[in-house]
């Protein structure tokens, strides 16, 4: 299978997955919900700060390290071996002996016994990490796929019967951990690792310095994408955070399922194009403009008929948040094209990039949510509207040469969708106008705005962009 048929494959099997443990996800929770209270969900949120962030470094980016390195010799996998058992066990030491500060800290002596048994996962991962990033490596991803699946029904059907029989939180806690646990095991079983570790790490250095640099970009994207919550919160207090928490998590749910398909499927692809740039550099403008193809009348969309569905879906008491739903959709187009850039740019072996341009991101965000945030909630999405494109064009100064492009091919490539997207979001706008002099009611009004929604980008991108209509056409066929 060529290269283009493995990744057309990836994404469908990928896409698949993502849907289905999402659909088992939501039903679950739909039913434990019911059987758990709010604090049992309370207490192992605070448990799962600490974890979470220990997951951004219990493999210090060795498994994209895998992924990306040419020529990978046994020895190679040995030693990573060794390291990620070093470092997940420390971990799960750390946290075991640290559980009393973090008991004292929220006062609540509950989590001197999930955060020791919930960072048991530590060690399944250990065994989880080579075997999943082989198959990453080989673009395996119908078996990850697959597993994915099995993991996440073992997860919630756990779960569920915990919560059933009267276990409270142990249900999350263990629900958590034989998902992990069944992934792990299954990973072996398909693809197994059963060498021993090397702890001498002679010619080790290509690959530590990669994983260092994939590490650094996923702890600084954690405090940038962190930040506009903690000054919120810490500023405008809870309230105004639920605001814009709702207004963040639905603004920007297409981007959450895309985005993580994205990297999967490209850090593998663009790694096995690092001898031709000529062809990277044609794929990329591909997934440029694919990305502006969706991207653009999705999120515009999002923001030109917010007043009506935030009214529809959650009720009038979320009125609050329509106006950080506009502003944030209108730049969540540009956030997706800079997350298909992220995986080319490791892949071709320059990660250290990435980790620069996040870095700049930890400075220049959250500046601007400490200005906008004197204007509350209004502010900081102005915030993101003016900032984030000044970072994304920066980040496309020091991003695009990697790849042998210029911002001109970049912007010719996004211009059609972003152009017909600009004038579908005008359409809808005076559509709405006109329909709140007719006062119907919110589910014909926003059916009606969706229908010329689609019916104006369609007909204008097969009208001007014949070209990029047809390429995103024929994606469908591997």
């Amino acid at each position: 299978m060529g290269l283009r048929a493995k990744v057309l494959s990836g994404l469908r099997w990928i896409a698949v997955a993502r849907i289905s443990t999402q659909l088992i996800s939501w039903a679950s929770t739909v039913v434990v919900v019911r059987l758990l209270q709010p604090e049992d969900y309370g207490l192992i949120a605070m448990a799962v700060i600490f974890i979470s962030f220990c997951q951004l470094i219990n493999e210090l980016g060795l498994g994209a390290a895998i992924v990306q390195k040419e020529e990978l010799t046994e020895n190679n996998l040995r030693q990573v071996f060794g390291l990620v058992l070093m470092l997940n066990g420390t971990l799960f030491i750390l946290l075991c002996a640290g559980s009393p500060l973090m008991a004292a800290f929220f006062d609540e002596p509950k989590l001197n016994s999930v955060v020791p048994v919930l960072s048991i996962q530590f060690i399944f991962i250990a065994f989880s990490v080579i075997p999943n990033s082989i198959l990453t490596r080989n673009m395996n991803f119908r078996v990850i796929s697959v597993l994915a699946i099995i993991s996440s029904l073992s997860s919630s059907v756990t779960t569920f019967v915990m919560a059933w029989s009267g276990f409270s939180y142990w249900a999350l806690v263990f629900g958590n951990l034989a998902g992990i646990l069944i992934n792990a095991i299954c990973l072996n079983i398909v693809n197994p690792f059963f060498k021993r570790p090397c702890l001498k790490f002679s010619g080790f250095g290509g690959i530590a310095k990669f994983g260092f640099f994939v590490s650094m970009q996923r702890i600084l994207w954690y405090i940038y994408s962190h930040a506009d919550v903690f000054i919120i919160g810490k500023m405008l207090g809870k309230t105004t955070l639920g605001y814009y928490s709702v207004a963040m998590n639905l603004a920007s749910l297409p981007l959450q399922k895309v985005g993580g398909i994205i990297n999967q499927v490209g850090l593998p692809a663009y790694s096995k194009l690092q001898r031709d740039r000529d062809l990277a550099r044609k794929y990329a403008l591909k997934v440029i403009r694919a990305i502006s193809f969706i991207a653009f009348p999705i999120f515009l969309g999002i923001s030109s008929t917010a007043p009506v569905f935030i009214n529809l879906l959650i009720g009038e008491k979320w009125i609050s948040s329509i106006l950080p739903i506009q502003l944030l959709s209108l730049v969540f187009p540009l956030k997706s094209l800079s997350l298909s850039l992220g995986p080319a740019v490791n892949g071709l072996g320059r990660p250290d990039i990435n980790m620069k341009n996040m870095a700049i991101a930890c400075g220049v965000m959250p500046i601007a949510f400490l200005i906008g945030v004197k204007w509350g909630l209004k502010g900081v999405s102005i915030a993101w509207v003016i900032g984030y494109p000044l970072w994304f064009f920066y980040m496309l100064s020091q991003s695009l040469p990697v790849i042998a492009l210029s911002i001109r091919d970049f912007l010719k490539a996004m211009h059609g969708p972003a152009l017909i997207g600009a004038i579908m979001y005008f359409v809808v706008y005076i559509t709405r106008v006109i329909l709140d002099q007719w006062q119907l009611n919110d589910v014909r009004t926003l059916v009606i705005l969706i229908a010329a929604g689609i019916v104006t980008y369609s007909v204008l991108m097969i009208i001007l962009y014949k070209n990029i209509c047809k390429e995103v056409w024929d994606l469908r066929h591997a």
